[in-house]
């Protein structure tokens, strides 16, 4: 029982972040209990869990007698994540190198295909669900638990570290430039290019983000 909890408490915070990451939850704005879990599809005790862990991450702040508010992290603060990101997913496709397999290259290549797609029609939270994927088709094979734990937790820990913005030009703009990154990535690691794909990973794809921080 306390295992299906803490899954559905798991479960509660990934769509908690993703209504923050997708842009419907703004900085600034108030949404109560009862409305998360109407959005979310779950009772009230997993998403209270994962509204009380959001707050302890610093994702978003409880206001007494409304609800909570989404936090704004300045642009400092979006640079820094970034960074720790950038090394520890560096980290985990250098690590992954040896392990990967045909088929993971062909499930990434699919992944950047399901992406083009999504960037045609503007599909913005399709877009972000399948880069996540593409990302963890080698985090996963890192064969470090740890890692991975640890890029979990520091995803949590912020209300984005993917693009949104109302300028949907500039937006979907900074998409196509990732995914044609992606491919890149993909091609390095299939050469067993170790510090090659550790380097385009840190200074290409991840800190060239800071290029588009208005809209991160």
């Amino acid at each position: 029982m306390a295992t299906e909890m803490s899954s559905l408490r798991g479960l509660a915070t990934r769509q908690i972040l993703r209504e923050i990451q997708s842009g419907r939850f703004k900085p600034g704005t108030i949404v109560t209990e009862v409305q998360i879990c109407e959005i979310v599809g779950l009772n009230r005790t997993p998403v209270r869990e994962a509204l009380i862990e959001l707050v302890a991450n610093g994702v978003i702040e409880k206001v007494p007698h409304k609800g909570y508010q989404v936090r704004e992290f300045d642009e400092k603060s979006k640079i820094d994540v970034f960074e720790i990101i950038a090394v520890l997913d560096a980290l985990a496709a250098r690590l992954s190198i040896e392990k990967m397999t045909e088929e993971d290259f062909m499930r990434m290549n699919e992944l950047i295909d399901l992406m083009n797609v999504a960037i045609k029609y503007r599909n913005y939270e399709g877009y972000n669900d399948l880069q996540e994927q593409f990302h963890h088709v080698y985090i996963d094979k890192c064969d470090n638990p740890f890692l991975i734990n640890k890029l979990q937790e520091i995803k949590e820990s912020v209300p984005r570290y993917t693009y949104y913005s109302d300028d949907n030009e500039k937006m979907w703009q900074a998409c196509e430039q990732a995914n044609e990154e992606h491919k890149v990535i993909v091609e390095l690691i299939r050469d067993k290019k170790s510090q090659e794909v550790s380097s385009y990973l840190i200074y290409t794809h991840w800190f060239a983000k800071s290029k588009y921080k208005d809209i991160i």
